[in-house]
This record gives structure tokens, C-alpha cells and sequence, in this order.
């Protein structure tokens, strides 16, 4: 099949299996918008404060995205479980908030990019698809908030907690 069948056989709008995706989606982002905002509440940020309000910012605007997408079926409200989960990480202390967001923003990436590739709508691909790349950007934002060196730390800057897995996974030890 070529790409312009491929691409004119996928519908535009998302399916019924797209909208419950999408609407996870969204209610992820609004846990995470609200342990930014915890943590900013709570003091973090320093000399950075800046950083953590424009990142909260953008799930916000992932999740009104998402909810103009899918209209009523968005939830407008946010994961609970992921906020319980997370909300101890997301306290004053601008380093261990930005560890801790580093680690939860690369599972964004992995679970977005999962998500893309479930979707048959090209509409809610695309939104998701935009989501990663910022995801991406805010994993090395945090790191270099965290004091971490892209020289010395390539890993936190180059390595998702999901390719460590499978890599420690498959590595052998030679005695």
C-alpha cells in the first residue's frame, strides 16, 4: 500500500477507540498541570519558577486541546491515581522536583508515543504526535534544572527509563 492510500483511508476526526484514548490522554495532563502546580505552591522553583509555571502551562493547553478535539466526551478532570502517585516528589525542593518531573515527563514520551500509534484518526495523531516533541524538550529542561551535565549525565538527557529497561534486560556480563 502506498502512503497516500494509507494516509487517505484514515479518518480525519477521531473514532469512538480514539475519543477514551484522547480522554486519558487529557486527564494525565491535567495531573501533571496540577503537580507542577503543587510544587510551584509549595515553593519550588527558584530561580526557576519560571520554567516549571510555562511547563505546567503547556498540559494545561494539551488538555484543552484535546478537550476541543473530543468535546463533551473529554473528562476536564484529572487522573487521580497518577496524582495520588506522584504528589510526595512534588513538594519544595526545586532539585527533587525536577528529577522527579524529568522521570514523569519521559513517560509521557513513552506512553504518548504508544498512544500515536493506536490512534486512527490523523486529527488526534497529529495533537499527540505535537505533545511528545514539547515532552521531549521539557525531559532536558529538567535535567538541566536538576544541576545535571549533558556531558556527564547523558543518559538523564539521552536515555528513556524504558530503553534502560529493555537494555539491562538484554545485556550480558562478560567475566
Amino acid at each position: 500500500m502506498t502512503a497516500p492510500k494509507i494516509i487517505s483511508a484514515s479518518p480525519v476526526r477521531p473514532t469512538e477507540a480514539d475519543t477514551e484514548l484522547l480522554a486519558s490522554a487529557q486527564a494525565s495532563n491535567l495531573a501533571v498541570r496540577d503537580l507542577y502546580q503543587a510544587a510551584i505552591a509549595a515553593g519550588a522553583g527558584g530561580d526557576h519558577v519560571a520554567s516549571l509555571v510555562a511547563i505546567a502551562a503547556h498540559h494545561d493547553a494539551y488538555a484543552q486541546a484535546i478537550s476541543s478535539l473530543i468535546g463533551r466526551a473529554a473528562p476536564q478532570a484529572r487522573d487521580s491515581k497518577l496524582f495520588t502517585d506522584n504528589k510526595a516528589d512534588f513538594g519544595a525542593d526545586t532539585t527533587a522536583v525536577a528529577l522527579a518531573a524529568h522521570t514523569l515527563e519521559n513517560d509521557l514520551v513513552a506512553a504518548h508515543t504508544k498512544v500515536v500509534g493506536s490512534l486512527e484518526g490523523t486529527e488526534g495523531a497529529a495533537l499527540v504526535a505535537s505533545m511528545i516533541i514539547i515532552e521531549a524538550r521539557h525531559v532536558v529542561a529538567l535535567a538541566t534544572i536538576a544541576g545535571k551535565s549533558p556531558v556527564s549525565d547523558t543518559d538523564l538527557f539521552l536515555v528513556t527509563p524504558e530503553a534502560a529497561t529493555a537494555d539491562a534486560q538484554t545485556t550480558t556480563t562478560i567475566a
